[in-house]
């Protein structure tokens, strides 16, 4: 078993998708308002794609009190809203939200602890954060799965034929933001969202035409599709033997050695139920 840091997801093994290049982007999504409460609710024009735990940056937002600008860590609600911990006693509205740290899917002291270092020693905190992330992308590597919750642009040369679904190349799938195409003449248009529909239980993730309706045929010739996709589940709803396989791979590299028959095996046992591969 050899670890690696893909630049961007690759298809996983045994399937053979439609070709979308997926990039992972960190939109300023656009807030609506801000609520009156003790922790004030923050509600959002789009899907977030925030997890609890992560840090953003709240810009622009205009007529709370007190004001909510500035760095937050936020507590996730659901799609279109989320937390911060501000007392908020007059309502706001506008702005966007930035996130700017990812909260890992295992802690730092967890991580720390399967690779039997003392959690009260910090030394090497930044090689175990570090370690974490590429242990998380290996895991979403090998199983085609995103974990915690991210946002990705498709970008595509052309629609499915004969009105077939978009098959993401990965899952689970939370959202649709936006399917975006530039036509023949350079413009930029928006599909209705009512136009298509996101399938959420799949893995790898779909998006379908609604009844009656049709994919755009008037594309430019090269790469004209932007589909902008929130995947990934909240960390509590992650299953248990993929949160293990991280700690296999942290642990792998903590101990900076290629690993033992049994760990591989520990490995591959951990992640293959959740794999997904192609079905003639």
């Amino acid at each position: 078993m050899s670890f690696v840091q893909p630049a961007f997801w690759s298809i996983p093994r045994g399937r053979a998708l439609q070709r979308w290049a997926a990039v992972p982007v960190t939109p300023a999504v656009a807030i609506v308002s801000s609520s009156v409460a003790t922790a004030t609710v923050i509600t959002t024009a789009v899907p977030h794609g925030l997890a609890t735990g992560d840090t953003v940056t709240i810009a622009g937002h205009v007529g709370s009190t007190p004001a909510v600008d500035g760095s937050r860590v936020v507590t996730v609600l659901s799609l279109l809203t989320f937390t911060v911990p501000v007392n908020v006693s007059v309502a706001g509205t506008g702005g966007t939200v930035t996130r700017t740290l990812a909260a890992p899917v295992i802690t730092l002291a967890d991580a720390k602890l399967h690779a039997r270092m003392g959690v009260d020693v910090t030394a090497e905190d930044v090689p175990v954060v570090n370690w974490i992330k590429a242990a998380t992308q290996q895991v979403e590597n090998d199983t085609g799965r995103a974990l915690a919750p991210q946002t990705f642009d498709l970008a595509g040369d052309a629609f499915p034929a004969c009105s077939a679904p978009i098959t993401l190349p990965f899952g689970p799938l939370a959202a649709v933001v936006s399917i975006k195409s530039y036509d023949s003449a350079g413009v930029l248009q928006t599909m209705t969202a009512t136009d298509y529909l996101a399938d959420v239980s799949s893995i790898p993730g779909r998006i379908g035409l609604a009844d009656a309706k049709v994919w755009p045929t008037d594309l430019r010739l090269f790469q004209p599709i932007v589909v902008r996709v929130v995947v990934g589940s909240a960390v509590s709803a992650i299953p248990e033997p993929l949160l293990q396989a991280v700690r296999l791979a942290v642990g792998w590299h903590s101990a900076n050695r290629e690993p033992t028959a049994i760990e591989t095996r520990s490995y591959d046992w951990l992640i293959n139920p959740y794999t997904v591969v192609a079905v003639a």
